[in-house]
């Protein structure tokens, strides 16, 4: 998996769980029409969430860097065609072997999504009312989790979870 950009890019992310409790505890002492943003204490970042798939599938990742994905901004419209044509069919294949018909997850990806932004936000402001994260910061047995649900649910290609190939 060859990705855009460098490893440094920011991603937040925050444990569903966290959001749940997020907005009970706002229910209960939050002011109306405030607003808090999400983001749990992992300072994630692309390379920290592909090493984690990576080891998780079983795939190796790299980077184009700098220069390449500058050049591919250039024509980012042909770039994101190129990788949703490379990742859809090997899905949609995998989705008919499993009988899975219909499934809200998608490799497809928008060209919003390739360009060199940041996608992060500062989540303290919440920690103030007493709220505090459970879950402080993503890791591989938690997206594996994910993934099991995912497949107990009938939307992700039980074929796919390779860690159990491994066993």
């Amino acid at each position: 998996m060859k990705l855009l950009w460098t490893a440094d890019l920011k991603m937040n992310t925050v444990h569903i769980t966290d959001v749940c409790r997020a907005l009970w505890h706002l229910r209960n002492v939050g002011g109306r029409g405030e607003i808090f943003n999400l983001c749990d204490k992992g300072h994630t970042t692309q390379g920290v969430i592909s090493t984690m798939v990576s080891e998780l599938f079983q795939i190796e990742h790299d980077y184009f860097g700098t220069i390449l994905s500058n050049l591919a901004r250039v024509n980012m419209t042909s770039a994101v065609e190129e990788s949703n044509e490379k990742h859809l069919a090997p899905w949609s294949t995998a989705c008919a072997r499993d009988g899975i018909e219909n499934t809200p997850l998608s490799p497809y990806i928008d060209k919003e999504l390739l360009y060199n932004k940041h996608l992060s936000v500062d989540g303290r402001k919440i920690e103030m009312t007493g709220f505090h994260y459970d879950v402080p910061e993503v890791n591989v047995k938690l997206l594996k989790e994910i993934v099991e649900d995912y497949v107990a649910m009938g939307i992700f290609p039980p074929s796919l979870e390779t860690w159990k190939m491994l066993v």
